[in-house]
């Protein structure tokens, strides 16, 4: 239950936390995938796990890019 938990919140945290330092839309992204395939061995997890990895980290994604324009116009 806690590995569910933890796919669930882990890539948005990872996300939002990337986004705010590169100032960047797909680096944060490449990042994140990379830690979760590399770092936590997604590959090798069950398939709902996975499921709600991609889908924690697709929302994670969509937040990233508020704060993205939010800090783009700040900038202008």
């Amino acid at each position: 239950m806690l590995e569910y938990v933890f796919a669930a919140l882990f890539p948005i945290f990872l996300l939002l936390l990337f986004n705010r330092v590169l100032f960047s839309k797909f680096l944060p992204l490449i990042i994140t995938i990379l830690i979760l395939v590399v770092g936590f061995d997604g590959l090798h997890q069950p398939f709902p796990l996975q499921i709600i990895a991609v889908i924690s980290t697709i929302i994670g994604y969509f937040l990233g890019l508020k704060i993205y324009k939010k800090q783009k116009r700040k900038v202008k």
